[in-house]
């Protein structure tokens, strides 16, 4: 029949709309910049070799990366806050161990070669 497959695009299985796959979520998005934004935009891409697009989706990114960044750390020292106190909560009530200074350097030198093998990869 003529006409079917044009019916059928767009249709999933039972008939009703297609379900979009990965591949169409990451097509391109359309947004609309301000005049100074693309300015500054347009200045970023040429200092970087780049056209606009690639330079929106490379500061986009960097952003995105910097936002994640931040949460981590936020979550780090949100533990360290509470490490902090349950120290001080023991401190008051009189549970205060005390570490020699050997103990202190041998916990940051162990520290520092496990840091030293991760950065190595």
């Amino acid at each position: 029949m003529k006409g079917t497959g044009a019916a059928r695009r767009g249709r999933g299985a039972d008939g009703g709309p297609a379900q979009r796959g990965r591949d169409e979520d990451s097509g391109p998005v359309s947004v609309v910049l301000p005049a100074d934004l693309r300015a500054r935009v347009q200045a970023e891409a040429k200092k970087r070799g780049l056209k606009v697009s690639p330079a929106i989706r490379v500061l986009l990114s960097e952003r995105v990366q910097e936002l994640d960044d931040a949460e981590q750390l936020s979550r780090a020292e949100e533990w360290q806050r509470a490490q902090v106190w349950a120290v001080w909560e023991r401190m008051k009530a009189g549970e205060h161990d005390e570490a020699s200074r050997q103990e202190i350097d041998a916990v940051f030198d162990e520290a520092l070669r496990g840091a030293r093998r991760s950065g190595a990869r």
